[in-house]
Order: C-alpha cells, then structure tokens, then sequence
C-alpha cells in the first residue's frame, strides 16, 4: 500500500520486524526517529530520549553516569547482576548501556515495546531501544557541524561520504565534546558533571554483487571528566528505624565534634565541611540554591568502547536470502562517588590506606565485553503470501566489576572507629544460545496470522576474585575462591498476532506474546556452595529466572480528516510476570549488601496514543500520552528469611505525555527558510525504590513539565549552512530522574538531578 497517498504525511520505516515496512504497517506499538527527526528535536543523547518517546523511561541510579531503560515497567535494577529488562542494540547487536553518551550521526533509533525474543536478538521482558547508525552512500557528501551553548559547553560533529566505485563506499563519521559542569560541591567548591569525549566511526559498505553486501562498522569511544553528584534527597531521623546515621553524626555526640576538629581520623577533613550534622543535611542544601551538593569524593569518571560490527546479506534467489550478523562490543569505565552523599567520612570508595596515600585514588571500576552472531534465514512463499524468518543466535558476555569501599564510623559518645574495608570484585559470565522462527501469512487480503517462536539455552557463572572481602564471612580475601558459581536454564519465547485492515487508512490489531529473563548470581552478596536465593535464612546470591506474558490490541490509522492529513496510533496492553527481578539494599553483618529478589507476581496494564497531523502547509501539530498502572500483586518476598513487602511499583510513572508544535516559513527567493518547533514533556511522579511504602521511605519523586525549543535557519541565503537556537528546561524547572535507595544502608535516600536549562547555538554546513 502507498502510504504517501493514504495522508500526505511522510511515511516513516522501520525495521523492527527485520524487514523494511511502514510503521504503520506493524502489528506491535513501535516509534521511530530519523537521524534528522532527532536532531529537530535537539535530542543529543540517553537523557533526551524519554522526551522524544513517551513511554520509554531513562533512569539514573548513583550518578548521571549509571542508566538503564524501563519500558512498561521492565527494567533492571543498579547492583542486582540482573540482564536488562530493555535490551539496547547498536546495529542490530545487542550491548550493554551504562554512560551517557553523545549521539552521532545517527541513521534512526526505533523503540520497541513489550516482550521479544522471536526475531532477533536477545529475549528480552520489556522491549528494545534500536540505534542505527548512518551507512556509506552512493554519492560523495557530508556535514560538518559546531554547537556551542552554556556551562561552556562544546560540540563538534562531522562526517564525510566517500564512493570508491559502484561496489565500494567508505563513511567516515567522529564527534568530540567538552564542559558541560553543573553541580556545585560544597566541599570542595568544584563544579562537577562534564566530562569531554571523542568518538570517531568507520563504516565501509562492499556489494561485488547485486546479490551479495557486506558492510563492517568500527568505532571506539573515550570519555573522560567527573559525575554529576546525587542529590541528598532525604535522611532518616534519629530514633526511626534505619536513622542510625542521623543519631552518630550529630552535634550532640563529642566523637563527630572530634571528626570536625580534625583529631578524629587522620586525612580528615580536606575540605569544607557542614557542622549541622547528617539528618539536617538535604535542608541546608536546598537553602544554599538548586544543584548543590556536599560530599567528600572527587567524583572522578573516565570511560572507553569500541565495537565491531559485520553484516552480510546474500540473495539465494527472489524468494529466499540470507544475513549473518556479528558483533563484538567492549567497554569499560572507572569512576567515584560518594556512596553516603555527604560531606562525613561513612562509607567511601576507596580502601583505608589511601587516606594517607598521594595521586590518583583507587575508583570503582568495571569491563563488559561480547561477542555475538546471529544467522537469519528470509524468505516468502506461497505466492509471497507468507514472509518467514527463521535464524540461531549466540552471544558470550563477560562482566568484571570492582568496588572498594572504607567503612568508617562513630561508637558513641567519644570513638571514633578506624577503618575497615570491604570490596566486591566479582567476573560474571554468560552464553546464550537460541533458535527462533517468525512468519506472517496473509490469510484474505485484508487479514494477517503471525506466529513465532523461540527457545533459548542459558548458562550463567560468577566467580568472586582476589579481592573479595565480605566483613560478614571473613576479614581476609577470599583469595580466588575455588567455587566458580554456575546455573544452566532454559525456555521458550512465543508470538501470535492478527492483524486486519479495516480500510487502507485503518489497521487493527491484536497480539499476545511470552518471554522470560535468565536467572543469575548478585555480585554483592557472597557466593554459597549450591545456587541459594536471598530468601533463605542464612542468604544467598542466587535470583531465579523471571517470566512475563502479556495480550496487547491496538488501531493504526493513517489517513484524512477532512482535508487534514492524520496520523494516529492507539495500544492497550496487559502484562503478567512472576518472579519479577527486583533488589534490596541492605546491611548484612555490618556491611552495605544488595539482594536480588523475586517477588511473586506482578501486573502491569496500560495504554500509549499518539497522533500527529498537518494544520496547513507551515504547521504541524502533534501529541503523544502514555499511561502505566503497575503493581505487585503479590508483594510479599522473603529477605534472608524474613517478609519484606514491596510497593508502591518504582520506575514507573503513571502518566507522562509530549505536545509539539512544528511551523515553517519560507524568506523569500535565495534566503532560505525558517523552522521553528516547541516540545512540551510532563510526567506524573514516581518512586525509584520498590521498597517506598515500607523500608525504604523518601523516594518518591514529584512529577515534571520540560519545555524545548529550537529555531532553524536553513539553506541561509542560498547556501548549504544552516544556523539553529535551541533551549531545553526552557522554565529552569529543577526535576529527578532516579535515584538510589540507601536507607537500610547509610540512612539517606539520593536523587539524581535532571539536568538544568541548556541553550546553545549550532552551525552546520552540508557538502
């Protein structure tokens, strides 16, 4: 069908079936954005996209350097060892995110939701956010662009289209930042949250013949500056259950006076250091103004990656094709912060001796590697009534982590207590194997049948390195321990969808699907002999694997009302899931754990709607909302033998939504033209702990409306430049975007802060 025709409005394509077709088209909820599409709404990284996609939750858990993605309520929490509840791929392959990056040269990103597993890929609970990057054209071309805006911020970006011959294409594509700071340390009166980075892509595309392409990706990736600290969003008091902080650090206890002087811990105090105590903290934060903080870590944050990426398509014959895929991605990172957000010597992450010890001090470090292949076999038959896929997918992770930590404190009224260490240095590994099948059969001309299927082998390990200390086992390291932890799993992942055209402008459809999330060791807890779940008396590592089914309908409608060009797309879903993968914070023998619980079962329903239509010539109009009502329902789990209740449901706002407004004026003959676009984002509050309505109070959020604008000059005065004006958080709103849950472990909750008002300039130029 012709799309073009159905509206006016530009037809938008997608892969997320893995294979070209109008979004339209798709029995599934799916949104996408053109490279350019992006760069109107000035959406530049990680932090920007719940903007662009409704529905799609981007949350921050210590810093504004650990991310994760929710969708319908599926996401992953920070220190849990569990996989992703949204699986992210970078041109078709899956990787792990974790910092926030500068997008660059971007082809599309599509978003994904509900359950996958039958198409490509890696099963998946939530959804998947695809980034694909731009690929060598036929014709020599590129851009070069400059941004420059407040907090000194710096961007440049450029790439160049190189055409050897008609069977071999180059595309060489880089960006580099810098500044960015913007959250003021009390303690040591630095500005922190900017880092610079450089980021540099090679793609070349080989076609030696009309039934055979290849095209091979590289890029690499280094970043290097502070985090942006959390904010001390609320303390325990003293006397409350968990408030044991607020009574230690205290101006009536003579050992924190001691601290203060400087006589109580020698190395102690470098900086400025508030004399109110620990409880009062948050307040007198708030009242030195917006984005400040006081903690005693330099928040130091270094990062690199690189990729590899392969893919070939052969064409068998006009009915039949093939297409290996194979990726290797790698990054690592190494960063400090403060894990009790304040300026008191609680709990730091380095070990005892670099108090004392000049340079550099040792930081909490990480290394994810992959290597992946997926085969995928295409075709039609029967008259090309039925599109088939049918492929085998691997992929070998492995995931090395260390934490050093000082646990320091006060025994009442006059010790203070010297330190003690304790460091989680564990290797996860994980290789997956799956076979899966997908096909779609037309069964009238206006009716279509798809099933797929997919079955999956897992086999997950952890082993606890040399530097593993656990106060709670043994003062000593484990020294290597001789228990390699393993777990093997398996099972399936299922699809079926009807969809009916009720005219060329209406599409309605139904679908239900099934998936599930492997099972795994925390990191942060200690190793036993045999797989044992938290929920035991005496505690365990181990989670079991989560499974979540769900039913979704919904209508597509492209097409006119009247004589004005519509777009519109309504879903409505209900999700399943028992064992949900969820973590405690807690403290296990005197020290600071995780444990990865699974709690019984769970509902999510809601519903997501967009529309999007053409006013006149120079105006487009457009919204979008989404509703989430999540809930445990059945919250109660066992916690090393005793009942915890989780609720309220975290990382899940209610309600959020977008409004647009996109106009456009020609300047007359060789003067190019004008656009100007506004995007208004609201969401209602939310909690970032599952732990709110009982052990973990104070994490609640208040709900946000982000205004952006962005003004365009194109082709000015003829030319190939463009000038842009962009702001974003036009009304300096302050607003959280997650948050870490402390408050069994150091008396605090922390909140990540979103970021301030940005406003810059940008100039490009096409050639």
């Amino acid at each position: 069908m012709d799309h073009q025709a159905r509206s006016g409005l530009e037809e938008v394509i997608v892969t997320a079936r893995r294979r070209s077709e109008s979004v339209q088209d798709v029995p599934v909820a799916v949104s996408v954005l053109s490279g350019e599409a992006l760069q109107m709404r000035s959406v530049t990284s990680e932090g920007d996209l719940q903007v662009a996609f409704p529905g799609l939750v981007v949350r921050s858990a210590n810093n504004n350097n650990q991310l994760n993605y929710v969708i319908r309520g599926e996401s992953v929490d920070a220190y849990s060892g569990s996989p992703p509840g949204v699986q992210p791929y970078i041109n078709d392959v899956p990787f792990l995110v974790g910092a926030s990056t500068t997008f660059f040269d971007l082809g599309n990103i599509q978003v994904v939701k509900g359950p996958q597993g039958t198409l490509f890929g890696r099963n998946s609970t939530g959804g998947a956010v695809l980034f694909q990057t731009k690929e060598p054209e036929g014709q020599f071309g590129g851009y070069a662009s400059i941004q420059y805006g407040n907090l000194d911020s710096l961007i440049a970006e450029g790439a160049i289209n190189i055409p050897v011959s008609d069977k071999l294409k180059f595309r060489l594509a880089g960006t580099a930042s810098s500044g960015g700071d913007w959250v003021k340390n009390l303690y040591d009166n630095q500005t922190l949250g900017g880092k610079d980075e450089q980021s540099a892509r090679f793609t070349i595309a080989f076609d030696p013949s009309e039934r055979l392409s290849n095209v091979t990706t590289i890029q690499v990736s280094e970043s290097d500056g502070t985090n942006a600290p959390n904010a001390m969003y609320y303390t325990i008091p003293c006397g409350e259950p968990s408030g044991f902080n607020s009574c230690l650090y205290h101006p009536d206890v003579p050992a924190f006076q001691k601290l203060l002087n400087g006589e109580g811990l020698q190395g102690y105090p470098t900086g400025n250091v508030h004399p109110g105590g620990f409880e009062n903290l948050p307040e007198f934060l708030r009242s030195q103004g917006d984005y400040v903080v006081s903690a005693n870590a330099s928040f130091f944050y270094e990062a690199s990656s690189k990729f590899f990426i392969n893919k070939t398509d052969f064409d068998i014959s006009p009915t039949l094709s093939i297409k290996n895929i194979l990726g290797y991605t790698h990054s690592e990172n190494a960063l400090n912060y403060d894990t009790d957000y304040s300026p008191y010597p609680i709990v730091q992450q380095y070990a005892p001796s670099a108090l004392l010890q000049e340079g550099p001090l040792p930081v909490e470090s990480g290394e994810w590697e992959t290597w992946s292949n997926e085969f995928q076999l295409l075709g039609t038959a029967f008259d090309e009534r039925l599109d088939y896929l049918l492929g085998v997918f691997y992929i070998d992770s492995e995931e090395k982590y260390y934490s050093p930590l000082t646990i320091m404190g006060i025994d009442p009224p006059d010790t203070v207590l010297q330190p003690s260490s304790v460091a989680y240095n564990a290797v996860t590994g994980n290789e997956s194997t799956a076979v899966f099948g997908q096909g779609t059969y037309e069964l009238t001309d206006n009716l279509n049948l798809t099933v797929g299927a997919r079955y999956t082998w897992e086999e997950v390990t952890m082993t606890q390195g040399s530097e593993s200390i656990f106060l709670y086992l043994d003062p000593e390291p484990f020294g290597g321990i001789d228990l390699p932890q393993k777990s093997k799993q398996e099972d399936s992942s299922w699809t079926v969808s009807l969809d009916y055209h009720l005219t060329d402008q209406i599409m309605v459809y139904a679908t239900t699907r099934g998936s599930w999330r492997r099972g795994g060791f925390n990191p942060f807890n200690p190793p036993t002999p045999q797989p044992t779940t938290a929920a035991t008396g005496g505690g365990g590592n181990y989670f079991l694997p989560e499974q979540i089914r769900d039913v979704e309908g919904g209508v597509k409608f492209d097409g006119f009302f009247g004589e004005v060009p519509v777009r519109a797309n309504l879903a409505l879903y209900q999700s399943w899931v028992d064992d949900i993968q969820k973590t405690a914070y807690v403290v296990i023998g005197g020290t600071a754990s995780s444990a990865t619980i699974n709690v019984p079962e769970t509902e999510i329903s809601g519903f997501e709607a967009d529309i999007h239509f053409e006013a006149n010539s120079w105006l487009r109009l457009g919204g979008s909302v989404a509703h989430t009502d999540a809930e445990f329902t059945k919250p109660d789990s066992l916690l090393f033998g005793n009942t915890v209740t989780y609720g309220p449901f975290g990382d899940a706002p209610e309600w959020s939504g977008t409004l647009f407004a996109d106009m456009s004026m020609e300047l007359g003959e060789g003067r190019g033209y004008l656009n100007y676009r506004v995007d208004v984002y609201a969401q209602s509050h939310f909690y970032f702990s599952n732990l709110g309505g009982t052990i973990q109070p104070g994490t609640k959020l208040p709900g946000y409306t982000l205004v952006n604008m962005r003004l365009d000059w194109n082709d000015i005065f003829g030319s190939r430049v463009k000038g842009s004006l962009f702001v974003k958080n036009l009304g300096e709103k302050v607003y959280y975007t997650g948050g870490s849950a402390g408050a069994q472990n150091f008396s605090v909750e922390s909140a990540t802060f979103g970021k301030p008002r940005i406003y810059g300039l940008q100039l490009r130029v096409d050639f």
